[in-house]
């Protein structure tokens, strides 16, 4: 499999950083993942604006233009010529000679094969268990998931298989996806602030605002005891409906949830 280092096209063998990179002494990085779907990648734009967004957040200057990152990764997905794959762009603080001081960043893009989502709704049992936690410059996408790891056994100990963070009273989002409802009155509510802008976020949002009451807004545990539905979104997962928060049992999935309306959307918007 060829990756990108730094200027060169290499072999996943050969794509290496020095061990003075920031990204491993300090986990000072941020990244992005994309899907590829028959060799064309989904919302480039989206992901590399989102992108550049949390490098200017980082104070991290990546000497590529934006055409010209959207020029590389559409090299590398022509040299590996995978059907189906996910494209990771991490960049680093680089090779810091005092271990403390960002230098020029590193940047390594690697692609890899992975599954095509099912083109019907992920169904059955899927419980979050919440935690009382804040991430760290919320709004970017950072190398930085000590929290989700380090509660890892404690969310299988639970029979979840995933959590959801809040803070004073607010839900936020899950460390890998974020976190909806519908309300009692058919209103599609997602946390404002505190989380990642993800990119299947905003497209839910795009298609739900044409056909539905929309609000982006405080969104508090008592808000999810009485929800019609709840689920969460990914690029890889696209929408899961969430069946319990912490006691909380959420209503059955079906054909005619308003859940799986916006997949079918979804899908076809991709």
């Amino acid at each position: 499999m060829i990756s990108f280092i730094n200027g060169d096209f290499a072999t996943l063998q050969d794509a290496v950083i020095p061990v003075s990179d920031l990204g491993l002494q300090r986990g000072y990085g941020v990244f992005d993942f994309l899907r590829v779907k028959e060799q064309q990648p989904l919302f480039l734009d989206a992901h590399i604006n989102r992108l550049y967004r949390s490098l200017e957040h980082m104070r991290l200057r990546l000497s590529y233009s934006k055409e010209q990152l959207t020029a590389i990764i559409t090299s590398l997905i022509n040299k590996n010529q995978l059907e189906h794959s996910g494209i990771r762009i991490t960049v680093t603080g680089g090779a810091s000679p005092d271990g403390y001081t960002p230098v020029e960043p590193h940047i390594i893009i690697v692609q890899q094969p992975i599954a095509a989502p099912p083109d019907h709704m992920q169904t059955g049992p899927y419980k979050l268990v919440t935690h009382a936690y804040r991430r760290q410059l919320p709004e970017v996408k950072t190398t930085d998931y000590l929290m989700a790891i380090w509660l890892q056994p404690w969310i299988k100990e639970q029979g979840a298989h995933d959590v959801l963070y809040h803070w004073g009273g607010a839900v936020t989002e899950c460390p890998r996806s974020n976190f909806f409802i519908i309300s009692q009155n058919n209103t599609l509510v997602t946390p404002a602030v505190g989380m990642l802008q993800g990119i299947t976020r905003a497209n839910i949002l795009s298609v739900a605002r044409d056909s539905m009451a929309v609000q982006e807004r405080t969104l508090t545990l008592e808000d999810i005891r009485t929800a019609k539905e709840a689920f969460i979104s990914s690029s890889t997962k696209r929408i899961i409906p969430v069946t319990a928060v912490d006691d909380i049992e959420l209503p059955v999935y079906t054909e005619k949830s308003i859940s799986a309306w916006l997949f079918e959307q979804l899908r076809r918007k991709e």
